[in-house]
């Protein structure tokens, strides 16, 4: 009897595995409707698997299904106590919904009784705002099958950088760089991001400061060393963390020129780097 218990146990767990391995796929190859579908099949016959019921709420989300995007992601939410959601860019296009500001003020208020207050809350949740803009269309980018919708797509993506990086110059100028311990780390670390993704001009301005933050452990020195190597590669230097890596326009990526390459995994793991 034993035997058969755990027999079952294990086909239940494969059954398991490939009803959301096939969502995933289905998610991936950008057939989102049949995502939805699997996404909820799976929820009715394990509806405890959290995991599956975001997955489903970014499939809505998505897709514009607000009600549903909504009803899903305060099921999965239910327990959790983080603010990863509130710079997730599957839901760019529900952020407007008053839904999305009620649920991410209630996730706030248990992540503040866990781990203490936000002493600068409202600026933390912009920097979350646009890391999660910053983000977004990335996986619009990876469903395109032709040129012309990717070349808009970029072009959208350029104007929302644009966007993020002239009101971060603005917060830099009101409040100096978003540290840790004023904005906390995941605020913080979308300020860097928004950098990242800068013109070189912009990159080179506020390194000076970054670098002093990370120095000061009020920033992610690993996150500083990705814009130190974008840097030198945009400038055509060798990079020096082996973070960068560059296409020859048909598919085929290799790693950028390293500077002393027998020394770059000491270099990496000092700032905390794999």
């Amino acid at each position: 009897m034993k035997t058969l218990f755990s027999l079952f146990i294990f086909l239940s767990a494969q059954l398991s595995f490939a009803q959301t391995n096939a969502a995933d796929s289905l998610r991936k190859e950008g057939d989102l409707p049949a995502a939805i579908n699997a996404y909820r099949t799976y929820y009715f016959s394990n509806p405890e698997n959290v995991d599956n019921i975001y997955n489903l709420a970014c499939a809505f989300a998505l897709t514009k299904q607000t009600d549903s995007t909504f009803k899903y992601l305060e099921i999965a939410l239910k327990d959790e106590v983080n603010v990863r959601t509130f710079s997730d860019p599957d839901f760019y296009f529900v952020i407007q919904d008053p839904r999305w500001n009620a649920l991410r003020n209630e996730m706030i208020l248990k992540v503040e009784a866990e781990y203490g207050t936000y002493d600068n809350r409202d600026l933390a949740i912009e920097l979350w705002t646009m890391k999660l803009k910053d983000q977004a269309f990335y996986y619009h980018l990876s469903i395109a099958d032709n040129k012309t919708v990717k070349s808009a797509i970029w072009e959208l993506k350029h104007q929302i950088n644009t966007k993020n990086v002239t009101r971060l110059e603005a917060i830099v100028e009101a409040y100096g760089w978003p540290t840790t311990s004023y904005v906390k780390g995941s605020a913080a670390k979308a300020a860097f991001l928004i950098v990242q993704h800068a013109d070189l001009e912009t990159q080179k301005k506020y390194l000076p400061m970054m670098r002093d933050a990370a120095d000061k452990g009020e920033a992610s020195w690993s996150s500083l060393a990705l814009l130190i190597d974008r840097i030198e590669m945009r400038e055509g230097r060798p990079q020096i963390y082996g973070s960068q890596i560059r296409g020859d326009g048909n598919g085929n990526f290799e790693v950028y020129d390293i500077i002393d390459p027998e020394y770059v995994n000491q270099r990496r793991e000092e700032v905390g780097l794999e």
